[in-house]
């Protein structure tokens, strides 16, 4: 039996995108809201488009742009903002119960129950992949500028 040899570096970008989603998305949401917020930040449909914490948004768009932008097949970056969402659902259970100060697992059964969070998972799937979509576009653009400079050189 071979063991395939995990490469790291290829997986940088997607740990990266979950850091900043934790402390970059989820922080600028918990310091607009403080401890107001309650299920908002299970349904983050609710917080991203209040006019408090519209940027909130922008700010998850722009962290998927820099993560699909960042990778050399474009590919890999918009397989990697679908598979950002299940982690992003999970750290607003996280966030919730430390919100709530209790932790309750049936937060997790009353989720999947609700319409609220199929609205959520398509926001953040529409706003994901558009994202990826338009990061991968400014890769191609960014790769066919830098193609053109190779050549005026030359």
């Amino acid at each position: 039996m071979k063991f395939k040899k995990i490469e790291f570096a290829r997986q940088t970008n997607f740990i990266l995108a979950l850091l900043l989603i934790h402390f970059a998305f989820f922080g600028y949401l918990s310091n607009v809201y403080e401890k107001d917020i309650g299920e908002g930040v299970l349904f983050l449909y609710q917080v991203m488009f209040d006019p408090r914490s519209y940027f909130a948004s922008i700010i998850l768009a722009l962290i998927v742009f820099l993560m699909v932008f960042r990778e050399r097949f474009f590919e890999y970056g918009i397989r990697n903002s679908i598979w950002l969402i299940p982690f992003i659902i999970v750290q607003s259970w996280i966030w919730y119960w430390f919100v709530v100060e209790n932790f309750d697992i049936s937060v997790i059964w009353g989720y999947f129950t609700r319409i609220e969070s199929y609205i959520t998972i398509f926001i953040l799937l529409g706003i994901n992949v558009l994202s990826a979509i338009l990061g991968a576009i400014a890769r191609e653009r960014y790769n066919i500028f830098i193609s053109r400079g190779k050549k005026i050189d030359i």
